[in-house]
């Protein structure tokens, strides 16, 4: 049977279609209204269960940064009418709420509705997402002019927030208590291959390559074959359980940064790290009803029994390019992931929304719609939709 007509790709096909459908009427078409504020120029930072935005919450440059990615990538692919208006906005009003925010270089982690700061510390994660929404922005308008915001960010985070050990960065400023994540040095890659790609400058390329070459020295453990979570100054993983934990979600997530890493570098010295974080996932990482779990410790056990619908999308968009490189049954599970994501995660919100967090025994266990999800569902839809149409 051709591979374009097996009962897989039909499956696939169908799923894409329904999620894509619910991206282009639904969602998108919510979050340009309700979660818009055309007054300000932002975006909501979240709705109620019933669609309404929550005022009396912080503003985090995290989901600015995310919602200009979202409209921008709806913006290249016509998904969204309104998507060029929303991002020239967004953009303008990120760079007036939140940059310089109180005189210090660099950009603010929240601001109340007034614009004035709620937390002005400057946080690793948000700053990379910044640099994320410059390319995105780049790719989606060609004003590449913007790129001086990225060059004005790597220099604050070179300058200000360069590890005076183990590599890599520190997670905020001022410095707090706590471990180092690997979580924010991933979305900085994951920036940089972004910028490498909308701009063909060579530099962000070869800073990818110096966090490749973190994430093989120290975030990952080859002896276990994992990827840690916390680690400590040195970025040696934290000791006890803590520094144990493990998400499978982020298994799959680097998983699909590093086959992007091999296409932008041109390079396969990342396909022995994809096996091994794969193998792990796929072994150690779904529940009996099929969910990714949340948490494991590094044995394999399970620490955390809720669900989340983010590791659900970075399991699809890792399946769906292991299964178009010929990995087997990658594009069945791809296929039976975008359901569940779907039935468990979608239909049961109203249109447009979505249930965050399931408990154990499969019940909401949030009380409110995050923007920030909606970037792990389009990057989803879209690995879905390239699938679908090859």
């Amino acid at each position: 049977m051709d591979r374009d007509q097996s009962p897989v790709r039909d499956d696939l096909r169908s799923a894409a279609a329904i999620l894509e459908q619910w991206l282009t009427t639904q969602a998108l078409p919510l979050w340009a209204g309700s979660g818009f504020d055309m007054a300000s120029g932002r975006f909501e930072e979240r709705l109620s269960l019933d669609g309404r935005p929550l005022l009396d919450v912080p503003i985090r440059l995290l989901v600015q940064a995310r919602q200009i990615h979202v409209y921008a990538m709806a913006a290249r692919k016509g998904w969204s009418a309104v998507a060029p208006v929303l991002i020239e906005r967004a953009f303008s009003s990120m760079q007036r709420d939140y940059r310089r925010q109180g005189g210090r270089a660099g950009w603010a982690y929240s601001i109340a509705r007034d614009g004035t700061a709620t937390d002005s510390g400057r946080d690793l994660y948000a700053h990379a997402f910044v640099l994320l929404a410059v390319a995105s922005y780049v790719d989606a308008t060609s004003e590449r002019s913007a790129l001086a915001l990225a060059e004005e960010t790597l220099a604050f985070l070179d300058l200000s927030m360069r590890a005076p050990r183990g590599g890599g960065y520190i997670e905020a400023l001022p410095r707090k208590a706590g471990p180092r994540r690997q979580n924010p040095h991933m979305h900085l890659f994951e920036a940089l291959l972004a910028l490498w790609e909308c701009s063909g400058d060579r530099a962000y390329l070869e800073r990818a390559d110096k966090l490749f070459d973190l994430f093989e020295a120290c975030l990952f453990q080859a002896e276990q074959g994992v990827l840690v979570e916390y680690f400590d100054d040195d970025l040696r993983p934290q000791p006890g359980d803590f520094g144990r934990i493990v998400e499978p979600g982020h298994h799959y997530e680097w998983c699909w940064l590093l086959r992007r890493y091999e296409r932008a570098s041109g390079s396969d010295k990342a396909s022995l790290l994809v096996e091994a974080l794969y193998r792990y996932a796929n072994r150690h990482g779904y529940d009996a009803k099929g969910f990714v779990v949340d948490e494991l410790s590094a044995d394999g056990s399970q620490k955390t029994r809720s669900r989340r619908l983010w590791p659900v999308t970075e399991a699809i968009r890792c399946n769906v390019v292991e299964g178009i490189r010929g990995r087997s049954l990658c594009l069945d599970r791809a296929a039976a992931l975008a359901k569940l994501l779907h039935s468990s995660f979608l239909e049961p919100a109203i249109a447009g929304a979505w249930i965050d967090r399931l408990d154990a025994t499969g019940r909401p266990a949030s009380d409110f719609v995050p923007a920030s999800s909606l970037y792990h569902l389009v990057g989803a839809i879209d690995e879905l939709q390239r699938v679908t149409l090859s």
